[in-house]
């Protein structure tokens, strides 16, 4: 089955149509809120590194490589985010994720699905991060599936939450040392790649990178399961202390 046919199936398209159209208007209306909250919502466009999404002291410059990069890439070969985990974005995250606020769910997915564009390869599935069951059990929605629904729609490839699995309830990261993040998600996660698509580019999405673990072992297991390249896309990143004023 071709990477088209597997996205016209899931949508029940045979080609493109009105019903198209309107998935596209969707994902590009304006959010609903203030033109105040708009203005702060603005996304980071400098002052970060371009291939974890480290926030640098300062919103300026042009996005230049960190020292950690610099030494060693991260697994993925682009990245996407919107922005820094303040503020009211922060709010908004806070607000779909353990309040179960699907507007402010939906406001986020259309942020994110407004700036992201496929670079040199366009994805063959779009997968967000999993939940273990009984977190998803607990809040009752992953909070990424939103976000990578709408972006799904919008480039037209099939959306596949089946390609990565959580094995078991990990501790929340943002708990953790960064030595603790590593061991916290050993095995954590699971892919299981369809022979059509082994060795194509998967677009992975997460809604919050503390220190980028989660979203490394996350790659690296598509990777060893069959996937040819990962790029990866998140609303937030934290701000490390050392990089806050």
């Amino acid at each position: 089955m071709s990477f088209r046919s597997l996205y016209e199936e899931q949508n029940n398209l045979p080609e493109k149509t009105e019903y198209t159209k309107r998935l596209h208007h969707q994902w590009s209306l304006s959010p609903q809120l203030c033109p105040d909250c708009l203005r702060q919502l603005a996304p980071r466009t400098q002052g970060y590194c371009p291939d974890c999404g480290m926030l640098y002291a300062k919103a300026v410059g042009q996005p230049s490589r960190c020292s950690a990069c610099m030494v060693s890439s991260p697994p993925w070969t682009y990245l996407t985010f919107y922005g820094a985990y303040e503020g009211i974005l922060r709010e908004l995250l806070l607000k779909h994720k353990f309040h179960g606020r699907l507007d402010a769910g939906l406001t986020l997915a259309r942020l994110l699905a407004a700036i992201y564009s496929p670079h040199e390869v366009t994805p063959a599935a779009v997968v967000p991060i999993p939940l273990h069951n009984s977190r998803l059990l607990q809040r009752g929605h992953n909070q990424s599936m939103l976000s990578a629904k709408l972006i799904a729609q919008k480039i037209e490839v099939p959306l596949l939450p089946e390609l990565l699995r959580r094995n078991r309830e990990t501790t929340p990261q943002a708990t953790l040392s960064k030595k603790e993040r590593n061991q916290n998600l050993s095995g954590a996660f699971t892919a299981t790649i369809p022979p059509e698509l082994k060795n194509a580019h998967i677009l992975l999405i997460d809604d919050i990178a503390t220190t980028g673990s989660t979203l490394r072992q996350a790659t690296k297991t598509l990777l060893q399961g069959g996937a040819g390249s990962v790029e990866v896309a998140f609303m937030a990143r934290t701000p490390e202390p050392e990089n806050v004023k």
